[in-house]
């Protein structure tokens, strides 16, 4: 592993792990106050940006490795997670040799690189990560495996907590993927009665939707309020202008025409970056509409005499599926598709339509994966599966590196609290609560009050989620807290609770009387965010209990087996 390091458009993750990790040792749990974010008065920033790449930073760094080293092992995650989890979907589908080709391909797609060496994009590529697993989860439950549903519900929650752009695209396609399952065990089956039919899969329908559910339950903490409370910050601004997705449509040539730049994404076919899907890529899709087309030809000369062998006819249908899937993901990214994104609100957090090229690239991988499985005999299979791993491994390998190293990477990946205040804010404004000024001096001090009466005020605790101060006025006076003013900070005085008033600055206040008191301000829940605590909570616990029962019923039927 090279000790340096690159720089990315988003350089933030170093800041981000350091807040993780500041906030957990005082306590916050779960962590959504940032206390040095926002130029030093706070802001809710875990609320909103997808946590878990970054607690699983903070545990490293907490484990004593620096942070550069903590960000390179999400980068590891991330390549390793998307390898395992394409294999073990695409092995259920066509065998080993397509499900080796499917992993290599969606692992070393240039967009994967894209995120990775170029934008930075962490939380994307967890998202990445998670997506096969989702549909590892989807085919388990398919095959009456044990525990499909808990790896359905465990990815479906580490898809929403690692980056909930990529849930939003990706849900309603897994949806379409087992509509077609359904539609295609509908079509084999014999006996097409509706009672029948539910007898067989209604089981396998409500382990999808329970595993969904559970996922979504699992995670409802962190989607619930940054769906709920997300007005009251500046987040408005990230969705125009700039990051209108108006200004960020494909081009389809943009797909074709193959490059490589490390500057930004802007309106025209003129990026300072690539979105060349790959040569791999490419290659892959040719070779499989060959092969279909093959197929085609075959069962047209041939009217009336099955050729099929066991299990190729349906495998056929789920290469469809998937590039039809594939289809959909792609055309999103275009102009064309404009017309979809206006009429849906939702997309519009989304930003960039080339984000869409993350599920393309899976149901890409997934249908070239599945046509090498058709690929009969056997050696012939193995042949052409190895072919494509080594191309791929060839002409890939080049995109998944930086533009240069830098000499001295704590000049952009630091975890200093001060300069996180000075000269991070600025490049992460969009959680700031909505009425703070657009331009901030970090404070010097926690708090504020009338001129000539600092010395009567005594800092005792300055945590992220929790201040405490030893006041001893003379006559009443207002305590000016330099922390940002959301739903949550409420005010105690001797342990009794306080009116909040507005501060200086879009911060809080409180009136404090004469004499000596403990003034307290601490970040708690509101309803939302309570109630989505406790929905968490509770499908935790119902996950982990259903999990062990299951656990303990396989253990006894072993038992029972061997006895």
């Amino acid at each position: 592993m090279n000790p340096s390091f690159f720089r990315t458009h988003d350089y933030v993750h170093a800041a981000r792990i350091a807040e993780v990790v500041r906030a957990a040792q005082d306590g916050h749990f779960p962590i959504r106050w940032s206390e040095n974010f926002g130029y030093g008065y706070g802001m809710p920033l875990f609320e909103f940006y997808a946590p878990l790449p970054f607690y699983v930073g903070g545990m490293f760094y907490w484990l004593g490795f620096d942070v550069v080293t903590a960000i390179k092992f999400l980068y590891v995650i991330s390549s390793l997670g998307a390898f395992a989890g394409c294999y073990k979907f695409v092995s259920r589908l066509s065998g080993r040799v397509g499900a080796m080709v499917a992993a290599v391909l969606f692992t070393l797609a240039p967009y994967r690189a894209l995120n990775l060496f170029v934008r930075g994009a962490v939380g994307e590529a967890w998202g990445m990560m998670c997506l096969p697993w989702v549909m590892l989860g989807v085919m388990m439950v398919w095959k009456r495996e044990k525990f499909g549903w808990a790896v359905l519900a465990l990815s479906v929650s580490a898809l929403m907590l690692s980056h909930n752009l990529s849930m939003l695209m990706f849900l309603p396609l897994v949806g379409t993927w087992c509509l077609g399952l359904l539609i295609l065990a509908w079509q084999e089956m014999k006996n097409r009665s509706l009672s029948g039919f539910g007898k067989v899969y209604g089981r396998v329908i409500l382990e999808w939707l329970g595993g969904v559910l559970a996922g979504l339950g699992m995670s409802a903490f962190y989607f619930v309020p940054a769906l709920a409370e997300n007005s009251y910050t500046k987040i408005s601004s990230i969705l125009g202008g700039y990051f209108a997705y108006s200004q960020h449509f494909l081009y389809i040539r943009q797909l074709v025409v193959p490059g490589w730049g490390f500057g930004g994404s802007e309106w025209g076919p003129n990026d300072g970056i690539s979105f060349f899907l790959g040569f791999g890529q490419w290659l892959g899709l040719v070779f499989a509409v060959g092969l279909l087309g093959f197929f085609a030809w075959r069962s047209w000369r041939n009217r009336g005499v099955s050729l099929w062998k066991p299990g190729q006819k349906r495998l056929v249908w789920l290469v469809v599926l998937a590039f039809v899937l594939m289809s959909v993901s792609l055309f999103m990214t275009l102009q064309r598709s404009s017309f979809i994104w206006d009429s849906i609100a939702a997309l519009a957090t989304i930003q960039f339509p080339w984000r869409w090229l993350g599920p393309a690239n899976l149901w890409l991988a997934v249908g070239v994966g599945c046509s090498v499985g058709l690929v009969r005999p056997k050696l012939t299979r193995l042949a052409v599966g190895w072919f494509f791993v080594a191309f791929i491994l060839a002409v890939h390998w080049w995109y998944f590196r930086p533009e240069s190293y830098m000499t001295q990477p704590s000049d952009l990946y630091y975890t200093d609290a001060d300069r996180i205040q000075r000269e991070m804010s600025g490049i992460l404004p969009d959680y700031i609560p909505k009425q703070m000024p657009d331009k901030l001096t970090p404070p010097t001090s926690v708090f504020l009050v009338p001129a000539g009466t600092e010395k009567h005020v005594e800092v005792l605790i300055d945590r992220t989620q929790e201040k405490l101060f030893k006041t001893s006025f003379l006559s009443a006076a207002d305590l000016n807290v330099n922390v940002a003013d959301f739903p949550g900070w409420a005010f105690e005085i001797d342990g009794k609770p306080a009116e909040k008033l507005p501060g200086q600055s879009g911060t809080i206040a409180v009136s404090v009387p004469a004499g000596e008191h403990l003034v307290g301000v601490y970040f708690g829940g509101t309803p939302v965010r309570n109630y989505a605590d406790w929905i968490s909570a509770l499908f935790v616990v119902a996950f982990v209990a259903v999990l062990f029962g299951q656990s303990q019923a396989v253990r006894q039927k072993i038992q029972w087996q061997e006895v």
